[in-house]
C-alpha cells in the first residue's frame, strides 16, 4: 500500500504519451518504429516471430497496443518455450527506439512544470506522481533543472533546487525497465511486482502494465487527479489502482483520440463520482500544465 500524505494536492498520473514532448512515441507509433526497425536491420533476431505479434496490434485488431500484444503471445501456446525470451528482445528494441529518438527539450510540459515549481510558493510540498510510463522521461527532467542558466542553477536557486529533489514522490504501479543485472537476478519479477524502482538506464526487459498487479492508494485529503498521456491504457490502469479512501475535486485529462473523448468521461465519472461537465479536457500535457498550474 502506496500513502499520499495531506499535504499533497495534485496527483499526476503519466502514460506513455507524456514523453511524446521529449521525442519519444506513444504505443501505436511505436509498433511502426520496431517493424521499421526489423525492416532495416536483417540481422535482429526472431523477426518472424515478432513482426507476427505486431500485426496483430492496432484499432480494430486483436490487441489495442503492443504492451497487452507482449503480455498475451508471450505465454500463449505456440510459444511456450520461447515467449519470454522474445518478449525481452521486443524490450531490447525499445532501448534502441528510445535512445535514438529522446531529446533534451527546455519547453517540455516536465520543464515549463518544474518552472512553475520554483516560482511557486511550497508546491513541490504538494505534488505527486504516478507513473505508467515505459521510459525513464520522468526521471531525466523532473526537479533536476539542468535547462536553467548557469547562474540561476548555481546562484539564484542553488538552496531551493537542493531542497526540492528530496520531496517530489513517485509511484511506478507496474515498475519500469531494469538493468541487464537485475534481469538476472531471480527475484526480478518480484521486485517489479512489489513497486520497486529501479535504475533506468540501461533497459534490457520490462513487465507490461497489462500484468501489473492491483495497487491500493491510500489518500488523505482532496486530491485535484491529472491524466497525461495514459491513451488506450487508461481504464487498465486506473483500474489497477484503488483509490482508498478519496475525495477528488476536479479531474483534468489529455484526450488525443476525440472520438474516445465520451467513453472516458463516462469512465471517470463512474470510478471517482465526478460530474462529467467538471472532467476537463485538453488536447496535450502541455496545454493541461499550462492551464492547470498558473
Amino acid at each position: 500500500m502506496k500513502e499520499l500524505s495531506s499535504r499533497v494536492e495534485h496527483l499526476l498520473i503519466l502514460g506513455a504519451g507524456a514523453s511524446v514532448d521529449y521525442g519519444l512515441p506513444t504505443w501505436d507509433k511505436l509498433v511502426i518504429l520496431i517493424e521499421k526497425k526489423f525492416m532495416e536491420d536483417k540481422a535482429l533476431k526472431y523477426k518472424e516471430e515478432i513482426l507476427s505479434w505486431l500485426r496483430k496490434v492496432g484499432d480494430g485488431k486483436e490487441y489495442n497496443t503492443i504492451d497487452e500484444c507482449i503480455t498475451k503471445e508471450s505465454r500463449s501456446r505456440n510459444y511456450r518455450s520461447n515467449g519470454l525470451t522474445i518478449e525481452n528482445y521486443i524490450f531490447l528494441i525499445m532501448k534502441i527506439i528510445f535512445t535514438e529518438l529522446y531529446k533534451e527539450n527546455e519547453d517540455g510540459w516536465i520543464n515549463k512544470l518544474n518552472q512553475k515549481i520554483l516560482d511557486s510558493n511550497n508546491l513541490e510540498n504538494k505534488i505527486a506522481f504516478i507513473n505508467y510510463n515505459y521510459d525513464n522521461v520522468l526521471d531525466k527532467n523532473i526537479l533536476l533543472f539542468e535547462y536553467l542558466t548557469e547562474k540561476e542553477r548555481k546562484v539564484d536557486y542553488r538552496s531551493r533546487i537542493a531542497n526540492l529533489s528530496a520531496y517530489v514522490q513517485t509511484f511506478y504501479p507496474h515498475g519500469n525497465f531494469y538493468s541487464e543485472q537485475e534481469s538476472q537476478s531471480a527475484n526480478r519479477l518480484y521486485r517489479h511486482l512489489k513497486t520497486k524502482k529501479s535504475e533506468l538506464q540501461d533497459v534490457i526487459d520490462a513487465i507490461s502494465c497489462h500484468e501489473s498487479e492491483k495497487h491500493v492508494l491510500k489518500m488523505y485529503g482532496t486530491k485535484k487527479l491529472y491524466i497525461l498521456g495514459l491513451g488506450n491504457g487508461l481504464q487498465i490502469n486506473l483500474d489497477n489502482i484503488e483509490f482508498t479512501p478519496y475525495s477528488i475535486s476536479e479531474i483534468h485529462v489529455t484526450i488525443k483520440n476525440k472520438d474516445k473523448k465520451d467513453y472516458i468521461i463516462d469512465f471517470l465519472n463512474k470510478k471517482f463520482g465526478i460530474p462529467a461537465v467538471e472532467i476537463k479536457i485538453y488536447d496535450n500535457c502541455d496545454e493541461l500544465i499550462e492551464k492547470c498550474f498558473n
